[in-house]
């Protein structure tokens, strides 16, 4: 479970839940489409067109992480600055997650010896095997 803090609100993300993950790749295509769609800005003035952008990292948060929240994390104002640095946090979120995977992947992979039987045919192709070694000390010894 990831979780990020946002203006003084702890939130949390089960990016190890694919139910979850679906919903935020889902939501993230969704509002990336809202805001560069050029239409959208038709005939808004700049402060207009930040007032919509704002209301589209509300919609974000509040499908996200549930009704409500967007204005417990942001109030009612309409600082876009503030909404782009938490939808960045939340976005970073997936890092993170994919980190995390790729360490399990590594350490419980199929790349990782999983018994005795594959460790002693690990050294054998490395030629590393402890019988080998004595056989030869032997055969120097006697010879």
């Amino acid at each position: 479970m990831s979780k990020v803090t946002i203006n003084g609100v702890d939130l949390e993300l089960d990016l190890m839940d694919a139910d979850v993950v679906e919903k935020f790749e889902d939501l993230n295509k969704w509002i990336v489409k809202k805001i560069q769609d050029p239409n959208a800005y038709e005939g808004l003035s700049t402060a207009d067109g930040m007032r919509y952008q704002c209301a589209c990292v509300n919609e974000y948060f509040d499908e996200l992480f549930g009704a409500g929240t967007a204005e417990k994390v942001f109030h009612k104002n309409n600082n876009l600055g503030i909404r782009m640095e938490g939808f960045a946090q939340v976005t970073a979120l997936s890092g993170e997650a994919k980190t995390f995977m790729d360490d399990l992947s590594a350490k419980y992979g199929s790349g990782r010896v999983q018994n005795r039987q594959q460790r002693r045919a690990e050294q054998r192709k490395g030629g590393k095997n402890k019988h080998q070694n004595r056989n030869n000390f032997n055969a120097v010894n006697n010879g």
